[in-house]
């Protein structure tokens, strides 16, 4: 197999990251191991520790541990100083001050203080949050709650906006749903299960201006596939998240921008008044500096990275085309590189990963029932419940190879046309 010059970066062995694999180690928990000739096609979900960062954060886990909250000594002093690094780095990397960047331990948790620190602020006056239907269930989710459970004790409510068939939000619905009582808007600058770039953004934001309406962006497969920040719009807070850009998993943060009226938001975790007393928490001070040089690399390396994703995804689509059939659920003008949701007619997803055990690819939602496996995504894009359930999502990463993802193409159209045939046989 060819050399990979990306894999030499990364902790994990070339070797695991590889369709050829011999000689590695086998890890086994409740009856599950990897096998040897696994390839891993789920980057969008989560990626491995590049090893340059992996280099930086060591001495931080075993020789400076210290609290940073804790000054008293030299080496809370120190932790303290090297948070700061990591806090100005991240800042700059952003084009944002050193008190707009909020550390948080997911990107999950961002979207949560955003929405909850927003609705439980009691100096609140307006009482709508407005999002757009493919969102992330991290905002989804919450705002269901918070109106579910605490709608008459929090007086809010919700507001859809609905996309077209290419993932685009409808504006002229957007113009009538925005107003005066819009507390915070909320839109994804690429969609993490299609990679659907929101071409509509900036007109989101013109809206967002003329009411004095927040606008928070998550940005987590964003910056990590794109080389605009929040597809070059303005925005008022951010969720970016570390363990999307080969960083650490358990750091992220929330970016949220000086502004008048000033934007505030209600402590989640309290207690010792971290983070500007919004996030009380010790410091994760080794993740914290891996996701900050993490930030460092990506923007430097953007260009470089994006390419070749473009590049594995044409030789994935190419090879995929000599077997089989395939629906593609984004044109080329509306995605990012390297994420692609696709499906194969008549051929149940959960079926075809089930059956195709040593690719690693997922499908829109994780819950057992046929019926709960249609992705929110596609279904807002008004894609029928037969091709939903048919459709899956692959995205590739830097230590891929070019040989590794013809193979895993092989695999997937193979196991789809052994799904057809037992399935016409039993009919």
């Amino acid at each position: 197999m060819e050399k990979n010059t990306f894999i030499e970066n990364f902790v994990l062995p070339s070797e695991l990251m590889n369709s050829s694999t011999k000689n590695v180690e086998h890890i086994s928990f409740g009856g599950v191991s990897l096998p040897h000739d696994t390839i891993y096609l789920d980057f969008a979900a989560s990626t491995p520790l590049d090893k340059r960062i992996f280099e930086k954060m060591t001495p931080w886990m075993l020789g400076y541990f210290a609290n940073a909250a804790n000054r008293t000594h030299p080496m809370g002093e120190l932790t303290e100083h090297a948070l700061a690094w990591a806090r100005t780095s991240i800042a700059k990397v952003f084009s944002v001050s050193f008190e707009e960047v909020i550390f948080t331990a997911s990107a999950t948790e961002s979207n949560n203080l955003l929405i909850r620190g927003l609705v439980e602020d009691p100096h609140r006056k307006r009482n709508k949050i407005v999002f757009c239907a493919t969102e992330h269930s991290s905002i989804i989710t919450t705002i269901h709650t918070l109106v579910e459970n605490f709608d008459k004790k929090l007086g809010i409510e919700f507001a859809e906006l609905t996309v077209n068939k290419d993932g685009q939000i409808n504006i002229d619905e957007a113009q009538k749903i925005i107003d005066n009582n819009t507390l915070c808007v909320c839109v994804m600058d690429v969609n993490n299960e299609t990679g659907i770039k929101q071409i509509q953004l900036e007109k989101i934001r013109q809206l967002t201006l003329k009411f004095a309406t927040i606008l928070h962006v998550d940005s987590s497969q964003g910056f990590a596939r794109s080389e605009l920040i929040a597809q070059g719009v303005d925005y008022d807070t951010m969720t970016i998240s570390s363990s999307k850009i080969y960083g650490p998993k358990g750091a992220a943060a929330l970016i949220i921008k000086k502004r008048k009226p000033r934007i505030k938001l209600q402590a989640q975790l309290t207690g010792g008044g971290n983070e500007f007393n919004l996030r009380s928490s010790t410091p994760n001070i080794a993740a914290i500096l891996g996701f900050a040089h993490a930030c460092i690399f990506q923007k430097q390396e953007a260009k470089e990275r994006i390419q070749y994703y473009k590049k594995l995804e044409n030789i994935f689509c190419e090879e995929l085309s000599k077997y089989i059939n395939v629906k593609y659920y984004a044109s080329e003008n509306y995605k990012v590189p390297g994420v692609l949701t696709l499906s194969f007619k008549n051929v149940n997803a959960m079926k075809l990963l089930e059956e195709t055990k040593t690719v690693c690819a997922s499908v829109g939602s994780a819950c057992k029932t046929l019926q709960a496996t249609a992705s929110h995504v596609l279904v807002a894009m008004g894609i029928d419940l037969e091709n939903t359930l048919s459709s899956f999502r692959v995205s590739f990463g830097l230590t891929n190879s070019e040989n590794e993802v013809r193979e895993a193409a092989q695999r997937l159209a193979h196991s789809a046309l052994n799904l057809r045939k037992k399935s016409a046989t039993l009919s």
